[in-house]
Formats: C-alpha cells, structure tokens, sequence
C-alpha cells in the first residue's frame, strides 16, 4: 500500500461531489441533502431525540443544530416533551414535513439511481460496504 496515499482527502473530495450531486437535484424542492437525511432519519424512526440524530448521522451537535435550523423555521419539524424525562425533547416531523419528505424522496431515489447507473451495481454495494466499514471502525 502506498503511504503517500491520503484516506482523507480521497474521501472529501468524493464526498463533496457527491453532496453536490444531490444537492443539484434536491434543489427543486428547497432541501440541502443534510436537511434531506435528517426529515428521512425522522421519518423512519418517528419521533426522535438531538442526541439520538447525532448519533444515527454520526454529525456533532454544531452541525445537526445548523441543519435542524430551518426545518423548525420552516415548520416541517416540530418538537414534544418527552413522556419519561421532561428534560427531553422529542423531535417528529409535523405534516408539512411529512409533505415534504415525500416530495423529496421520488428525487432522492433518482439520484440514487443515477449513482448506481454510473458505478455500476458491483461497485455501488463495494461503496456502501466501504462506507459502512469507515463508520464502524472510526466512530
């Protein structure tokens, strides 16, 4: 293996282009793709905690905070006190959130498609399987 070769950098750069990628498309309906993945976590765990999004997106409070942002403003979020610790707040996404992830998702799974179109389908599972391996060692 050569040593010369940085992880790092390989991975921001694809990592870039491929928020870029999404972000082409996701324009149409007013969504970054980080805002895009936290409504889809939501969605799919129903009602959620900061602590708990931060960990299934693996973002530092800093980040998930500037994401959630405008979807609190923009009203597609909304938050609850929690039933078994009135110190936390539950997060769940109000109907316009639902709305709006649905709207999102049809052009989400295109890009997902063009991906795959453009890998190949071997390589397409290579990259997840990557990208799964980097979280589970590194987090």
């Amino acid at each position: 293996m050569n040593t010369d070769y940085c992880f790092n950098l390989a991975m921001r750069k694809s990592s870039r282009l491929i928020t870029q990628f999404y972000e082409d498309r996701l324009k149409a309906v007013d969504l970054k793709v980080g805002q895009f993945s936290i409504l889809r976590a939501v969605f799919f765990k129903k009602e959620t905690t900061n602590k708990a999004l931060q960990d299934i997106l693996v973002l530092d409070q800093t980040t998930l905070t500037r994401n959630l942002k405008p979807l609190f403003r923009d009203g597609y979020l909304q938050t609850s006190v929690d039933d078994n610790d009135s110190r936390l707040k539950n997060i769940s996404l109000t109907e316009a959130g639902k709305a709006l992830y649905e709207q999102a998702l049809p052009i989400w799974q295109q890009a997902q498609q063009e991906i795959v179109e453009k890998l190949g389908e071997p390589q397409a599972g290579q990259v997840h399987e990557l990208a799964d391996k980097f979280v589970k060692v590194l987090k």
